[in-house]
């Protein structure tokens, strides 16, 4: 892992951009586990993704190779278009990618203000790295903004089970590299 996983200026251009290949590139540069998904969804051209996972580091794309990272972007597009049509949205193919986009900006964005509140508050233990419970909170937070139920996010899919129990049986498939959520008070107003 690199020195720091604070939010650059230079990503939070590529916010400002809107570009988010750009930015979660960045993020897997840094290590930043949620970055492995945020790459593959938004990279332009798979060789890009194969060439990144192929040359990486094997820890970090925690032994797997392309084919079951890119199967977790697509499932993960998937259920944001499932879950954007059970919260009320209709809308062509083109006004459906429009609207994937939108949200996975809002996700981004959540994103960039959790790795700064984990800094300003001290959470886990590594600075920046988030657990699976901050990224649970923060992507709930994008999908209300859009009227997906929290269910859609692939990391707490069961809504009747409790989240430990969700993130201790298969957080790992996505997220085996994550930090504790030791301090971590939960969702700020």
């Amino acid at each position: 892992m690199t020195n720091s996983l604070a939010i650059s200026p230079q990503e939070r251009a590529y916010l400002a951009q809107e570009d988010l290949e750009s930015f979660w590139y960045s993020r897997l540069q840094k290590k930043d586990p949620v970055a492995r998904i945020g790459y593959a969804i938004w990279v332009k051209d798979v060789d890009d993704l194969k060439h990144a996972i192929t040359t990486g580091d094997p820890v970090y794309w925690n032994q797997r190779g392309f084919a079951y990272w890119e199967l977790m972007a697509r499932s993960t597009v998937v259920n944001l278009a499932v879950g954007l049509q059970k919260g009320g949205f209709r809308g062509t193919v083109g006004e459906t990618r429009q609207q994937i986009k939108r949200v996975g900006l809002r996700v981004a964005d959540w994103h960039a203000q959790y790795v700064h509140n984990d800094y300003q508050d001290q959470i886990g233990q590594v600075p920046g790295l988030l657990s699976l419970k901050q990224m649970a909170d923060y992507h709930h937070r994008a999908f209300q903004e859009f009227n997906i139920p929290p269910s859609y996010y692939g990391g707490t899919w069961f809504g009747s089970i409790p989240e430990t129990i969700q993130f201790e049986t298969y957080g790992h498939l996505y997220c085996h590299d994550c930090d504790s959520s030791e301090g971590y008070q939960g969702v700020r107003p």
